[in-house]
C-alpha cells in the first residue's frame, strides 16, 4: 500500500466480538495529520479495545486501521512511526527506569542519548536507579509517557495520559500534544474522562458508545447552530415577538429565562426593533460534556443513595 503522509491515521470498518458480546460495530473514524483527536465514551464503550485493534494488540473480526496509509504490522521502523500508552503499568516490575527507557530506546531504534533527555524532562532523575514496581502511580505514568516518545513517533495513540499526572506535568503534556499535532503535522489520539479539558487543546471529537461511533467531527462544529439564552425586562413582549417571526424559543418561566433557536446577533436584532430591553444575553453553546452526555445517556445508569443508612 503507497505511503500518504497526509492522511494521518484511518479506522474504517473494525468489528469485535467477544463470545456472544458485540464490542465494536462496525467502527470507523479519522484522526487527522496535524490535529488532536479526543476519544470519548463510558467506561466498558469499546475505547481500550479500539485502540489495541489499531496496534494489532486485538485482532479485530473485521475492519482494519492504517497510519498513512500502512498498516502497523507493515510498518517498516513501527516505534518510530507510532508511540502508545495503554498501561501505564505493563513494564516489568523488577527494572529499574532506566532500563526501562533503555530497552524501549532500543526497540524503538532510538539513541541512549534520548533516554538521558526524558528522563530529565519529565523528572525522573530521582526515580531512575529505582524499580519500576515500586513507583507511584503518577511517576509510573511519567515512565509510560517516556516510552510513548521515546522514538520521537509522528502519531500517538494515548489511553488517559493525564491520569494521576500533576498540574505542571499535564500543562507540559498538552502543550507538547498541540505542539507536536500542529508544528510537526502529527497525529494525537487521546482518550481521557477529562471533557471539559479536553475542550481546551482538542481540534476534534470522537464519541464512542456501546460500540457504535455517536459522533465524529470538529470541536468547532459545536459552535455551529449556537443558540442563545436571554433575559428580558418584558418577557410578554419578547415572547410575542419571537411567536411573531416564527423564532422558537423555550422559557424557563421562574427564572424568567428564555433559550431561543438563533444566534445572539440575530436575536437582538429582534430586541431593538421591538424595542424590548435585555438583562442578560448569552450564547447557549453546546460543550462537550453536554454532547457526550446527550449521546451516551442510559448506557451506564449510576441511581440511589449509597449511603442511606437504612
Amino acid at each position: 500500500m503507497p505511503h500518504d503522509s497526509d492522511t494521518g491515521i484511518r479506522v474504517k470498518g473494525v468489528t469485535k466480538t467477544y463470545r456472544t458480546k458485540r464490542v465494536l460495530d462496525g467502527v470507523s473514524f479519522d484522526i487527522p495529520a496535524g490535529a488532536v483527536t479526543g476519544l470519548l465514551g463510558p467506561n466498558g464503550s469499546g475505547k481500550s479495545t479500539s485502540m489495541r485493534t489499531m496496534l494489532g494488540l486485538t485482532i479485530p473480526d473485521t475492519g482494519s486501521t492504517t497510519f498513512d496509509g500502512v498498516a502497523f504490522r507493515d510498518l517498516p521502523r513501527p516505534g518510530r512511526t507510532v508511540g502508545a500508552l495503554l498501561d501505564p503499568g505493563a513494564h516489568h516490575p523488577g527494572r529499574s527506569v532506566e532500563d526501562t527507557l533503555a530497552g524501549a530506546a532500543l526497540l524503538a531504534g532510538a539513541p541512549r542519548e534520548r533516554v538521558r533527555e526524558l528522563i530529565a524532562t519529565l523528572g525522573l532523575a530521582s526515580a531512575a536507579r529505582r524499580r519500576f514496581g515500586a513507583l507511584s502511580l503518577g511517576m509510573k505514568q511519567r515512565v509510560a509517557l517516556a516510552v510513548a516518545l521515546v522514538g520521537r513517533p509522528r502519531h500517538l495513540i494515548l489511553d488517559e495520559p493525564m491520569n494521576g499526572l500533576d498540574i505542571e506535568t499535564a500543562d507540559w503534556l498538552r502543550g507538547v500534544l498541540v505542539q507536536h499535532a500542529h508544528a510537526t503535522g502529527g497525529s494525537v489520539l487521546v482518550s481521557t474522562h477529562l471533557l471539559e479539558e479536553l475542550q481546551t487543546f482538542a481540534d476534534r471529537i470522537v464519541v464512542l458508545s456501546e460500540g457504535v461511533i455517536r459522533h465524529s467531527g470538529e470541536v468547532g462544529d459545536l459552535a455551529s447552530g449556537a443558540k442563545a439564552t436571554v433575559v428580558a425586562a418584558d418577557p410578554d413582549l419578547l415572547q410575542r415577538a419571537l411567536t411573531s417571526r416564527g423564532i422558537p424559543f423555550r422559557l424557563d418561566a421562574g427564572a424568567g429565562r428564555f433559550s431561543v433557536e438563533t444566534d445572539p446577533r440575530s436575536l437582538s436584532r429582534v430586541c431593538l426593533a421591538d424595542g424590548i430591553v435585555i438583562d442578560e444575553l448569552a450564547e447557549d453553546r453546546e460543550s462537550i460534556s453536554d454532547l457526550y452526555r446527550r449521546l451516551t445517556r442510559g448506557q451506564y445508569r449510576v441511581e440511589g443513595d449509597v449511603l442511606d443508612p437504612r
